[in-house]
């Protein structure tokens, strides 16, 4: 978590530090990205990160947080309680669908999210385990509600089915990212019911 020091800051320079952040995280991965040139870019100076932030895996975690909240995702462990059978796969592709279409709104807000859903392959530590043991637990418990109601197929190892899921969301980002300046709002809701689609006819019962 930022330091108090950083809520205080005038709102302009949150926001300047975020999106230089954002763009290097978004664009590098965590572990390729500079702290040096965030900070840079940001106009801050690396002494005073330090009164903000604990390090750069505390300002990575920071910039994830904010840009779940921004694509619409800030409470990402929610599941519908009132979620069935019937409506399961439909929920899915909504939830799916929203991050997409919102981070045409903000810039680097779609590297970021797939900079964080990289960093369990990555044999994180410390807070970044703690993240990523979060993410994976998310998965995990929406794969089992999915065989409770009899809609997701039962007859793989779960860490072979978990491994599928990984590889159809990873491809459908990297195509989104290779792509990015062609698309618009409409294409890449399309994007996001595609991946629901190929899980659906991969995974479903």
């Amino acid at each position: 978590m930022p330091r108090p020091r950083f809520e205080k800051l005038p709102a302009a320079r949150r926001v300047a530090l975020l999106e230089a952040a954002a763009q290097e995280f978004g664009a590098l991965g965590f572990e390729d990205a500079s702290i040096n040139h965030i900070l840079e870019v940001a106009g801050v100076s690396k002494g005073a990160a330090y009164y903000y932030f604990d390090n750069k895996e505390d300002l990575f975690l920071t910039v994830v947080r904010h840009y779940l909240d921004v694509l619409g995702l800030g409470n990402f462990e929610a599941m519908p309680d009132n979620i069935t059978a019937e409506t399961f796969w439909s929920e899915l592709t909504e939830l799916y669908r929203k991050p997409f279409v919102r981070s045409l709104d903000y810039d680097w807000a779609f590297g970021v999210w797939r900079a964080a859903g990289e960093i369990w392959r990555s044999r994180p530590t410390g807070a970044l385990a703690e993240f990523a043991n979060q993410y994976i637990a998310v998965l995990e418990r929406l794969l089992k509600r999915g065989q409770d109601l009899g809609v997701i197929r039962r007859d793989l190892p779960d860490d072979l089915l978990m491994a599928w899921v990984r590889a159809v969301d990873d491809a459908n980002d990297r195509w989104i990212l290779e792509h990015w300046q062609e698309l618009d709002q409409q294409t890449l809701a399309v994007a996001a019911d595609r991946v629901v689609d190929a899980l659906r006819r991969l995974i479903g019962t």
